[in-house]
């Protein structure tokens, strides 16, 4: 919206519907005007916009002034248009609320010196020109406030200066439009009426009582009798409020009755049935906007709420940490306190307990220290090896049986405690994992604590449900960090296919907006079904398999999902051996990664849990693979994530790229051993994910196919088909494939209507 370096960068739609909007700015009010000075309204726009688009204001003041034969009365603005235009050329890199406030504010001050001059209206009209020039430079500065956050994704907060910026740029805009009218219709009248509902339906009271306060000054300001087909607007507008959960047609209705018996008594004949019928057309044109949701666009909780949202995320960042620190120094102290006894303690203490009472200590340990010290070590290495024989250097000692015996006894003691420090190590590191998921897990968590909730949105979708009769627990309608739509129904009992299918179908016809049905997520009592916006890509898959004994289960699990924050999941996991016992291993490592991401855990807190709960889940070796890529259908971007599994082949563009790597499959150590490479993804891209038993001297014919950009189901088919050829005519592993294909996808509920 605004001007810059970016407007090089913009497309050519954006140019035309900006431009489109600031023609008819120009066009709409060039004929306004405050009181006695004409509407700041078009230059302010002119200065805040891009070159083309002042330029498209100026084209539709020009426009204007010819349809309505005022060219010659319009002579001043139109001078300030054409100053403002050749400013934005010549200073297109300038922009900051100072500098379109200041450049605007001189524009019209040059433009109102030189009409004074030309028409001969003295110091009078001098005076005028500086008072609307000020007006001008400051409607620029509160207008630039808007636009530039509105631009830049940014949410107008009402209790910031954008929010005083939005109610100045309010006030200004039913001050201008109400100076305009077109036969007994009055735009400023109708806009303010429409403003003040629709704000009293979703601010209650507070909001019909200030959207009506401005409106009513703004259309005083233009004139006396428009001021007072307004006057009662803010009373009005506080009743509607208190009425607002009746519903929007009863506090339509209530509002306008109030509103027309206040008329009557402060208006009468033509004037009271022109503001009567502006009233009217205010209240229909509410009730259309009654499914417009403010809080995509307007933040009104306080600084309060804000800082305790961000306090809960730095209290979990900060348990994340004081885990960590706790399980570092946990595994510096563990690895002071097991060093392994050596050798030559356990000699020394046989020396104590078999020597320390002959009565040859003295000769033996003095004259001949050397060779005894010789054979207490080879003695030493015999018992770990079981063999007992004394060396020769031994020969002379009166007590050989007592000095094997206890050799014997020190090296049992020894070994019970080899195998009791590596099982507590073993422990400790299963320990140590886990905590670092629960670290992990904190992290992710503290980071994702701040999603928009939407009050508005989640009451009416709530009355919608109560409605159509659907049963539910709980909804939370809320916008995410990247401003999707997210709306989440908890439900005790299953709903059918049907009924969410509906649930969908309803929701979008009310929010004119196309909704996505995600996996349900089951817990013990609950159940989550989430409806997720759309997003910018979309994903088409097909899965194809074989199970290298005919007629037994296949050992692999595919899950396709997303995750309802705009990421999409393709998980194959491949479990030891064939049949149902890898398939129980495969199912349980693909569904635990599925719920665990599904209700906001990272990926990798994720696997790292799974793989504890692998690794400690039985006394028998299992394990399984695990090969999962996370897309992000917002910024076409995509994360491989491996633990043991095959080669991802991903064609980009032309360019076909293997992604390999060495890891060991989830639930075969303590610690997860993961792999993670994340790659930049465009329209139109494949990946292909593949089970072992696809054989790598296949991966030469799958990427010629993927650069035929052959179909994903004749590639998955074609794949499994070949590796039993490629395999000898035999196979002797389950095989699956996966085929992804990265698309651009439009709005289908815009497009249907």
């Amino acid at each position: 919206m605004l001007y810059g370096s970016e407007e090089r960068e913009k497309p050519g739609l954006t140019l035309l519907w900006e431009s489109a909007a600031a023609f008819l700015c120009g066009l709409i009010f060039a004929c306004t005007h405050l009181g006695s000075i004409v509407s700041p309204v078009p230059a302010a726009a002119g200065m805040c916009v891009s070159p083309v688009s002042s330029a498209a204001v100026l084209l539709g003041a020009i426009t204007s002034g010819c349809i309505t034969q005022t060219i010659s009365e319009q002579a001043e603005l139109i001078i300030s248009l054409m100053l403002i235009s050749c400013t934005r050329i010549i200073l297109r890199e300038y922009h900051s609320s100072r500098f379109v406030s200041i450049a605007s504010c001189i524009c019209v001050l040059i433009a109102g010196v030189v009409a004074s001059f030309t028409e001969n209206r003295g110091g009078a009209g001098i005076l005028v020109s500086a008072m609307s020039g000020l007006l001008t430079g400051i409607t620029s500065y509160f207008l630039y406030t808007v636009l530039s956050g509105i631009g830049s994704g940014r949410k107008i907060h009402l209790r910031s200066t954008a929010g005083c910026a939005a109610a100045v740029v309010y006030f200004i805009l039913i001050a201008a439009l109400s100076s305009f009218e077109i036969s007994f219709i009055n735009p400023g009248c109708v806009a303010g009426t429409a403003a003040t509902l629709v704000a009293s339906r979703r601010f209650r009271y507070t909001g019909g009582v200030i959207c009506g306060s401005l409106a009513a000054c703004g259309a005083l300001l233009s004139g006396e009798s428009e001021g007072l087909s307004l006057v009662f607007l803010p009373v009005t507008g506080m009743i509607a409020g208190y009425m607002a959960d009746a519903g929007a047609f009863t506090s339509t209705a209530v509002f306008y009755l109030c509103s027309a018996l206040a008329q009557l008594t402060v208006q009468s004949g033509s004037d009271a049935y022109t503001a009567l019928g502006n009233l009217f057309l205010g209240c229909i044109i509410s009730l259309f906007m009654s499914n417009i949701c403010l809080d995509k666009w307007i933040v009104t909780e306080g600084t309060s709420v804000k800082h305790m949202m961000d306090n809960t995320a730095m209290n979990m960042q900060f348990m994340a940490e004081t885990i960590g620190s706790v399980r570092a120094d946990t595994e510096r102290i563990a690895e002071v306190l097991s060093r392994p006894e050596s050798g030559s303690t356990v000699c020394a203490r046989v020396s104590e307990a078999v020597c320390a009472g002959c009565s040859s200590r003295s000769s033996c340990w003095e004259s001949g220290s050397v060779a005894v010290q010789s054979g207490f070590v080879k003695l030493q290495r015999r018992a770990v090896a079981g063999d007992i024989r004394l060396p020769e250097e031994l020969d002379k000692c009166g007590r050989k049986d007592e000095l094997c015996i206890s050799f014997k006894r020190e090296q049992q003691l020894l070994e019970r405690h080899r195998t009791s420090s590596i099982r507590k190590m073993e422990n400790r590191s299963i320990l140590f994992e886990q905590l670092s998921s629960a670290e992990y897990m904190l992290s992710s968590l503290g980071k994702n604590t701040a999603p928009r909730y939407s009050s508005q949105l989640t009451d009416s979708i709530e009355r919608r449900l109560d409605r159509y009769g659907y049963a539910y627990e709980s909804i939370a309608a809320y916008y995410n960090e990247k401003d999707r739509l997210v709306i989440e129904i908890y439900c005790t009992k299953k709903l059918s296919q049907s009924d969410t299918a509906s649930i969908c179908r309803i929701l979008e016809e009310m929010l004119r907006i196309s909704l996505e049905e995600l996996e349900p997520v089951k817990t013990r009592e609950w159940i989550r079904y989430r409806l997720s916006q759309n997003t910018a890509y979309r994903l088409r898959h097909y899965t194809a398999g074989l199970c290298a004994n005919d007629g037994e289960v296949s050992g692999d699990t595919a899950v396709i999902y997303r995750d309802g924050t705009g990421s999409a999941y393709a998980v194959l996991s491949d479990g030891m051996g064939t049949g149902r016992a890898a398939a129980v291993e495969s199912r349980m490592t693909a569904e635990m990664f599925r719920k665990l991401t599904s209700s906001g855990v990272s990926w990798e807190a994720a696997v790292r849990m799974i793989n504890g709960l692998m690794f400690t889940k039985s006394d028998q070796e299992t394990f399984a693979t695990l090969d999962a890529v996370r897309f992000d259908l917002d910024s076409c971007q995509a994360e491989i994530i491996k633990s043991g599994a095959a080669s991802t082949l991903i064609r980009h563009g032309e360019k076909v790229i293997r992604v390999c790597a060495p890891t060991f499959p989830v639930g075969t150590t303590a610690n997860a051993d993961i792999y993670s490479q994340t790659i930049r993804l465009s329209g139109g891209d494949m990946v292909v994910m593949m089970s072992d038993g696809v054989p790598e001297s296949q991966y030469h014919f799958i990427k010629e196919m993927m650069v035929r950009d052959a179909e994903p189901s004749e590639l998955a088919h074609e794949i499994c088909q070949k590796s039993v050829i490629f395999s000898g005519g035999k196979c002797r592993d389950d095989v699956t494939v996966i085929v992804i294909v990265i698309e651009e996808c439009q709005d289908e509920f815009t497009e249907s209507h």
